[in-house]
């Protein structure tokens, strides 16, 4: 692994450690309101996810084409593999 393969881990694993801190305090914020409730929420509105936001159409061209770019790189990189294992 290179040096910044293994800086890029490290920022990675630190990242899901707070990730994983942050959904903890969370969870143990709501088991304890929720014990403290008289009336329980409906599930469904304990886990309603929200709304998608609307993309201007600029962003929404700009995300499409980043999209077909990225699906493009993964083709070739797949055809590049194919050549590879069907010459050894």
């Amino acid at each position: 692994m290179t040096p910044r393969e293994t800086a890029l881990a490290f920022e990675a694993a630190a990242w899901r450690y707070d990730r994983e801190r942050q959904r903890a305090a969370w969870l143990a914020w709501h088991i304890a309101a929720l014990g403290r409730a008289k009336r329980l929420p409906s599930l469904r509105r304990l886990m309603r996810m929200p709304a998608a936001k609307k993309l201007s159409g600029d962003e929404a061209a700009k995300r499409g084409h980043d999209h077909a770019e990225i699906v493009k790189r993964m083709a070739a990189k797949r055809q590049q593999q194919g050549r590879k294992q069907s010459g050894d």
